[in-house]
C-alpha cells in the first residue's frame, strides 16, 4: 500500500515545475520596479491651438480668434506631398485635414462620403467640412491606421484602441485589411488585461490578435466569466477559451504519467526501490494532473494541509 512518505518523497520534486514565482509575470509590467531605465518619450497632443492669421481657416468656422488643429493631419500635409481636399471636424472640435482619395480607397462609405457632393477641383470652392462622432483621439488612431501608420506615439489608451477598431468597423473598413497598425499597440496591453483584448478580438473576428491575447489567458479562472463576458466573447472563441485550458491540461498529464523508465539493478538502486519509485510517481502526478491549473502552486504544503 503506498504511504505517505512515497508522496513526500516526490512532492519537492515536482513542486519545482509548479511554482509560479519562477515564470509567472507580474500583473501590471508598469509598476515593476526598473533600475536605469531611460525616461519615457514624452506623448504628442493629438491637436495644437491655431491662429487665423497662420494657417488656414477653416470653413464655417465661427470661433473668435483661435481654431484646434490635428498634430498629425495639419493644413500643410505632412503624410503625403498632395495637399488635402477634405476636412473633418472630430465631436471635440478638433480639424483634420486628410485626402479623399484615401478614404475612398479604403471604404466606399468611410464617414457617408458617398452621400456628401464635392464641389469640382477647378472652380475654387472651399474644401467640404464633415462633422464625425469620433473624438479626436480616435479619430487620430482611425485615420492615421486608415494611411497605414502607426499612433505610438500619442500612447491611446486600450478603449481608445477599442473605440478605434469600432470606428474602423463602422465605417466599412475592412478590419483584416487595417488592424496591423493597430496590433502592437492592443498587445501591448495584453499582460495586465488580456480578457479584454481578447474580448475585442473575439468580437470582430480577428484571429491573430485573439491568438496571441490568449497565450496571457493560461491563469484565469473559467468559472469567473459571467454571463456578460460570455456573451460578449461569443461561442465559438469562448469555446476555443476552454479548449485551450482542457488541452493544456491534457498535455500535462500526457507528460507527467508515464514513470521513469527502469533501468538494470544497481547497490544503490535495486528493482524494488524502483517500484516503489513507480508507485509514488504514480500518486504524485495523478494528485497533480486532478489539481492542477496554470498559475497555481502546488507543493509539500498544500498536500499536508490536504490531509489535516
Amino acid at each position: 500500500m503506498e504511504t505517505y512518505d512515497d508522496w513526500t518523497n516526490l512532492l519537492p520534486f515536482f513542486s519545482g515545475f509548479m511554482n509560479p514565482s519562477d515564470s509567472q509575470q507580474p500583473e501590471d509590467d508598469t509598476h515593476a520596479p526598473v533600475s536605469a531605465s531611460p525616461s519615457p518619450p514624452p506623448i504628442t497632443p493629438v491637436y495644437r491651438s491655431v491662429s487665423f492669421e497662420s494657417s488656414i481657416i477653416p470653413p464655417q468656422h465661427d470661433a473668435e480668434n483661435t481654431f484646434f488643429v490635428s498634430t498629425a493631419f495639419p493644413s500643410g500635409s505632412i503624410i503625403s506631398p498632395c495637399p488635402p481636399d477634405l476636412i473633418l471636424l472630430s465631436s471635440d472640435s478638433v480639424y483634420f485635414y486628410v485626402h479623399r482619395s484615401v478614404l475612398e480607397g479604403a471604404s466606399d462609405n468611410a464617414f457617408n462620403l458617398s452621400h456628401i457632393s464635392f464641389p469640382s477641383s477647378s472652380d475654387g470652392s472651399a474644401d467640404p467640412v464633415i462633422t464625425v462622432p469620433e473624438s479626436s483621439m480616435i479619430l487620430t488612431v482611425v485615420l492615421l491606421t486608415v494611411y497605414g501608420l502607426s499612433s505610438s506615439r500619442y500612447s491611446p489608451s486600450l478603449e481608445d484602441l477599442s473605440a478605434a477598431v469600432e470606428s474602423l468597423d463602422a465605417n466599412s473598413l475592412p478590419l483584416t485589411q487595417f488592424i496591423s497598425p493597430l496590433t502592437p499597440l492592443l498587445l501591448a496591453y495584453a499582460p495586465g488585461r488580456a480578457l479584454e483584448v481578447y474580448t475585442l478580438a473575439a468580437r470582430y473576428n480577428l484571429d491573430e490578435l485573439a491568438v496571441a491575447a490568449s497565450g496571457y489567458l493560461l491563469s484565469l479562472n473559467l468559472s469567473s466569466l459571467t454571463d456578460e463576458m460570455a456573451e460578449q466573447i461569443g461561442p465559438i472563441y469562448l469555446r476555443r477559451l476552454f479548449m485551450l485550458h482542457f488541452e493544456r491540461l491534457e498535455a500535462l498529464k500526457r507528460i507527467l504519467m508515464p514513470p521513469p523508465h527502469p533501468h538494470p539493478a544497481t547497490p544503490a538502486c535495486q528493482f524494488g526501490d524502483q517500484s516503489k519509485l513507480t508507485r509514488a510517481w504514480t500518486l504524485a502526478t495523478a494528485y497533480l494532473a486532478w489539481d492542477s491549473r496554470v498559475g497555481s502552486y502546488i507543493g509539500p504544503s498544500a498536500h499536508r494541509r490536504s490531509h489535516v
